[in-house]
């Protein structure tokens, strides 16, 4: 029963950050904003990838969830060179 009532808290926090996090992908206002967001909803689907394994016991996940966290780091890596190149380019066009 205590465990029933800690998988369904578990969830609705999880699903609220998802929410919230989509929100913010897609109002934005800028694309670090999104970036961040993104962030957020791909390790809110590696807690809930772990967090899975952990209650049933098993190893399945953990090869989809080191794709899914590299996929992230470079999809973060890609906007912050994106970003920077942005600025630069920016900078060079004021001065």
């Amino acid at each position: 029963m205590t465990e029933t009532i800690l998988i369904t808290a578990i969830g609705t926090v999880f699903a609220v950050a998802a929410i919230l996090a989509i929100i913010r992908m897609i109002k934005g206002p800028s694309i670090l904003d999104r970036a961040v967001a993104s962030d957020v909803l791909l390790t809110e689907v590696l807690c809930i990838m772990g967090a899975e394994a952990v209650i049933n016991q098993h190893t399945y996940t953990l090869p989809a969830m080191l794709v899914i966290a590299g996929t992230g780091v470079l999809g973060t890596i890609a906007v912050a060179r994106f970003v920077a190149r942005r600025d630069r380019a920016q900078e060079r066009g004021e001065r």
